[in-house]
């Protein structure tokens, strides 16, 4: 605040007294916005963090997204022996390839479809019939539009139907194929020539044959489908089933589509030639497989990429201002472990195997000639590399779920049951090891096996054989569920904190600026009322200038 008031100056010759001032300077906005704008300085320094957590909380957020991605591929490759990880395993994909023995094209006789998960192996099929549905045709009629001059009553399939005098072929067509799902029956009008029409009556299922008659009046008679002893006029077509000789074995079957002959093989038979044997054979489909290891080399480097970005330095070697996640534990924690789960050998065999190799900065890159060979000639080892390979000397006990189990194992289930019921399971007598809920042998929490779950099905004590060894896609699975669980992983913990510090700090940030509003309508009430008396003072101060100027003149 500055208020100045200058010094009087007398001059003797005059005897007159006159006051100069500097009028009142007093800048009330420019002293409320420094005072508000201190309060506020805290609120600024609040607003920082919160750009700072938005900041890593995307950061984490991508690196999550790359990390689920690449769960993605790793959960087709690594064998998860659950009923829902079977459905994503790519070892179990299958595919059928048909070879004909003859020049005609086998998929002009044939297609087949493979389920996910049948039995490897060949099989000779000879199609010698497929099935066809009866078709009749009627007699020559001359109009299709016109009223037939026909009526009765009529029986379809065991349905009955009524047809007046002024009904047209089309209409009695269109009355027969409202009701085809009851019938099994379609109707069609055919055109021979210009003025001569029949009608044909088709069934809706092969190997299935139509029964009509009339019950009043002549209606069928008179469409040429039956004769006068109400026999049928004439089959254009007879109902027959497919026959189809599957290793050497004759079945038949009423549809074409021929789904419970070989589990997991559906086959579709368009038309037959005899003493032409077709060879299907179920494989792997190696596609697949090549299709995954090719994601999985993808989105690793994906990560690669934000794992250096975030390892950037500045010119003075402080972290540069992108690496948003330098010295992150998390990410440099997953990064190792992902590391040191590739550069593992299982049973021997490596990345190395499938031609999977990293360059100077550690992206992965793909001899795909040497990757083509593997699948083709050892598919096996590229299996035992990537999967959970699991393998019990009985068959009344499998594993369920793995979870973070042991990387290898080899170990006896000793199981005995006890009225039909399991009582008890050791590993070389250690009763501690596991635990029984009914059926399902669980490994005890903080044991070696911890995270093994198995089902066994026997109904008398044994000793079992167990081998399981954890691939290493089910390694980098595991390494990345940890981090990247979308409800209770790592990064979505932190993320969580994140934002609930962004929370409280937003909260605490209206608060300052709640309190600085409050705090500026002080500073202005009371600036104005020191304003007012100044100006009264100033006022003052001018009557008094007034006056004695006027008692010097």
């Amino acid at each position: 605040m500055t208020t100045s008031v200058s010094s009087s100056t007398t001059t003797t010759a005059t005897s007159s007294v006159s006051y100069s001032q500097n009028r009142n300077e007093f800048d009330t906005d420019a002293l409320v916005e420094a005072a508000v704008s201190a309060k506020l300085a805290r609120a600024d320094t609040l607003e920082t963090k919160v750009t700072a957590n938005e900041t890593k909380i995307a950061a984490y957020e991508e690196m999550q997204t790359l990390l689920l991605a690449m769960q993605d591929s790793l959960q087709a490759l690594r064998a998860d022996p659950s009923s829902s990880g079977q459905e994503d395993d790519v070892f179990l994909n299958r595919t059928g390839y048909l070879t004909s023995g003859t020049s005609t094209s086998a998929d002009t006789l044939l297609s087949v479809t493979v389920e996910d998960g049948t039995e490897l192996g060949s099989h000779e099929i000879e199609i010698i019939q497929v099935a066809k549905a009866e078709r009749l045709g009627g007699s020559s009629q001359s109009c299709r539009s016109d009223a037939a001059n026909m009526a009765g009553d009529f029986t379809l399939g065991g349905t009955a139907f009524t047809v007046t005098a002024d009904m047209s072929l089309d209409d009695i067509v269109d009355t027969i194929n409202t009701e085809t799902t009851n019938t099994g029956v379609k109707a069609s009008v055919i055109k021979v020539s210009d003025d001569e029409y029949m009608m044909v009556l088709t069934a809706s299922q092969t190997n299935a044959e139509i029964t009509l008659a009339d019950t009043s009046g002549t209606v069928l008679q008179d469409l040429g489908l039956i004769d006068e002893n109400g026999d049928k006029a004439d089959i254009l077509q007879a109902a027959q089933p497919a026959r189809v000789k599957i290793d050497g074995v004759t079945i038949e079957r009423d549809d074409n589509e021929i789904d419970d002959a070989i589990d997991g093989i559906t086959l579709t038979l368009y038309k037959a030639e005899s003493s032409n044997t077709l060879t299907l054979e179920v494989d792997n489909s190696l596609s697949d497989i090549k299709e995954q290891v090719e994601s999985l080399v993808e989105t690793y480097n994906a990560l690669r990429d934000f794992v250096l970005l975030n390892q950037t330095t500045a010119s003075d070697g402080s972290a540069d201002e992108s690496a948003v996640l330098f010295g992150d534990s998390i990410l440099r924690t997953v990064s190792t472990q992902l590391q040191e789960a590739l550069t593992a050998a299982i049973d021997e065999a490596s990345l190395a195997s499938l031609g999977l190799s990293f360059d100077e900065q550690n992206y992965l890159e793909i001899d795909e000639d040497a990757l083509d060979d593997a699948l083709l000639n050892d598919l096996d080892t590229i299996q035992s590399l990537f999967s959970f390979q699991a393998a019990t000397s009985s068959g009344n006990l499998s594993l369920l779920r793995h979870g973070d189990g042991p990387e290898s194992a080899d170990f006896t289930l000793d199981i005995t049951v006890t009225d039909g019921a399991i009582s008890a399971v050791s590993v070389g007598g250690d009763t501690s090891l596991f635990t029984v809920s009914g059926s399902r042998i669980i490994g005890a929490e903080g044991s070696i096996y911890e995270g093994l779950t198995f089902v066994f099905t026997g109904s008398a004590s044994q000793s079992i054989d167990v081998a399981v060894s954890q691939g290493i896609a089910d390694r980098m699975w595991q390494a990345v569920e940890e981090v990247a669980d979308e409800y209770d992983g790592q990064l979505a913990e932190q993320i969580t904190t994140l934002e609930d510090s962004n929370t409280d700090l937003e909260d605490r940030i209206t608060t300052i600026e709640a309190n600085a509003e409050t705090y500026r309508s002080y500073l202005l009430d009371k600036y104005a009322r020191i304003e007012a008396k100044l100006a009264e003072a100033q006022s003052v101060l001018d009557l008094l200038e007034a006056l004695t100027n006027s008692e010097d003149n």
